[in-house]
């Protein structure tokens, strides 16, 4: 297994980036580098990952999430990402062993196209992705109304 003291060095500096209140943590890595924090209210979520899961559980302000690209099918695993990211927590912490996701047909581009970010990765194969949902969109110059919303030339011009 992974030396969590490690991997908790890792976290640590991006846990407190997000200022959580709540965590909620899933898969056996994520609850054991988070064990020894007792700052913050912790719900933790056993494998094996099932949609039914997640019907009971409140919202939280973070989410450390590993073992999920290894040990589910790839369409299940994007389904309870989705899941967590769009309805329970607005920051996401993804833990992925890289050699076994790719068993189940996980490639670096699936995790970006998800909208995480790789943020740093271990000499054990792990690599540690990030979501939050302020960073996921970035702001662009062109999408306001100078560019769009013209009602001052409303019937003058036809094109």
């Amino acid at each position: 297994m992974t030396d969590s003291i490690a991997l908790s060095s890792l976290l640590t500096p991006l846990i407190r980036q997000f200022n959580p209140k709540t965590i909620l943590t899933a898969g056996e890595t994520a609850a054991s580098c988070l064990q020894t924090d007792n700052d913050t209210r912790l719900l933790h979520l056993t494998t094996p990952f099932k949609q039914q899961q997640l019907q009971h559980i409140e919202p939280v302000d973070l989410a450390v999430i590993s073992h999920l690209t290894e040990s589910v099918d790839k369409s299940a695993a994007q389904a309870w990402l989705g899941t967590i990211k769009n309805q329970y927590a607005p920051h996401v912490i993804l833990i992925s062993h890289t050699e076994l996701a790719a068993k189940n047909d996980w490639q670096f581009t699936d995790y970006l196209a998800m909208g995480f970010k790789h943020i740093a990765g271990t000499e054990e194969g792990l690599r540690i992705f990030s979501y939050a949902i302020e960073n996921y969109q970035p702001k662009r110059d062109w999408l306001n109304s100078r560019f769009w919303a013209n009602p001052e030339m409303y019937d003058k011009y036809r094109w």
